[in-house]
């Protein structure tokens, strides 16, 4: 038996054992938008916990710091998104030294923000709450 037969044969084997075990996502199941997640503001912190753990695999020191609306450094732009939710505008640069994103939140008529995340290269580098 080829090396590839052995591993299309171990594949198989896993997705059935995951297939039956329910650890596969729901199919039909639908991820909150790229800067909305109404679906999932609308959960029980219970809810949220289980939901971020099967569907996005965070470690539980993340969802903990998600459900409780922190941040940290090196969060990535998914991850705020969850704690904070949509930001009122975004401020995006890219260049040689990458793509920086600067979230503004509670934005008001003279474009003033009450708080903001700074991501550089999708990461959370700095922010003011």
């Amino acid at each position: 038996m080829s090396l590839y037969n052995k591993i299309l044969i171990l594949c198989l084997t896993i997705l059935f054992v995951s297939c039956e075990s329910g650890n596969l996502r729901q199919v039909g199941f639908s991820v909150p938008e790229r800067y909305g997640a109404s679906e999932y503001s609308g959960l029980s912190d219970e809810a949220k916990r289980r939901y971020l753990r099967e569907y996005y695999l965070y470690p539980d020191i993340v969802i903990d710091k998600i459900i409780n609306g922190e941040v940290f450094k090196g969060m990535t732009t998914e991850q705020a998104l969850f704690s904070w939710g949509r930001p009122d505008q975004i401020d995006k640069r890219d260049g040689s030294w990458g793509s920086v994103e600067k979230w503004l939140y509670g934005v008001d008529t003279q474009g003033q923000s009450y708080k903001y995340l700074h991501f550089k290269n999708g990461r959370l580098d700095d922010w003011k709450e």
